[in-house]
């Protein structure tokens, strides 16, 4: 039943995202650029490490999403690959955590960063981008432990503190590395493909 609830919460958010995605308006360069990063993350997701304690591990990618295709298309492109590699029983769960939060938390940030920080695309690229994507996935490894607590009725603090959470947090400083390379090299030769580096704000002085 909690499943249930789960996925009619994500309806509303799912069908806002189709509206303001303009997939009618894409020309066949956001298209390509859309449709190649989609496939960047499935790769990545199909990477999933089993180790020998019984934990398994796997990349995220919302963040990077977030960053590179914007809110909308992000989280589309993000619940179409959860659908996939994700069990059916549990999928609202998983667009909520694995999905719309690292979302919301990277389009937040980027715009405090904006708000905030100096107008340099070296900001951008380390406080959104390294450190950033860190600090996202970071936080979704904590909810997610604590919701697992809580459904599982095993203790919030156990799984927190479990080595799965160790081990998520240290997967999630190589994934930030990774995805922060790819996201400078973006930026610096096709910065097209990264919707939430505005150019006219972080290159005026250049």
């Amino acid at each position: 039943m909690l499943q249930i609830l789960l996925c009619l919460l994500c309806v509303p958010f799912l069908i806002d995202a189709f509206r303001r995605s303009d997939i009618a308006r894409c020309d066949s360069t956001d298209l390509a650029i859309w449709f190649a990063l989609t496939i960047l993350i499935f790769g990545a997701l199909a990477l999933t490490k089993n180790l020998p304690e019984g934990i398994s591990l796997h990349y995220s990618g919302a963040a990077f999403l977030a960053l590179t295709l914007g809110y909308s298309r992000a989280l589309l492109s993000m619940s179409l690959l959860l659908l996939i590699t994700q069990p059916l029983a549990t999928i609202g769960q998983s667009i909520l955590l694995d999905a719309l939060l690292p979302i919301w938390l990277m389009v937040i940030l980027a715009r405090l960063s904006r708000r905030y920080l100096p107008a340099n695309p070296f900001v951008f690229l380390f406080g959104c981008g390294f450190f950033g994507l860190f600090f996202v996935y970071a936080i979704q490894e904590v909810v997610g432990a604590t919701a697992q607590g809580l459904v599982e009725g095993t203790g919030v603090l156990s799984v927190v503190l479990s080595d799965h959470t160790a081990w998520g947090l240290l997967l999630a400083s190589g994934e930030a590395t990774l995805e922060g390379m790819i996201l400078s090299t973006l930026v610096a030769f096709y910065p097209k493909a990264v919707v939430l580096f505005d150019d006219a704000f972080y290159l005026a002085d250049s």
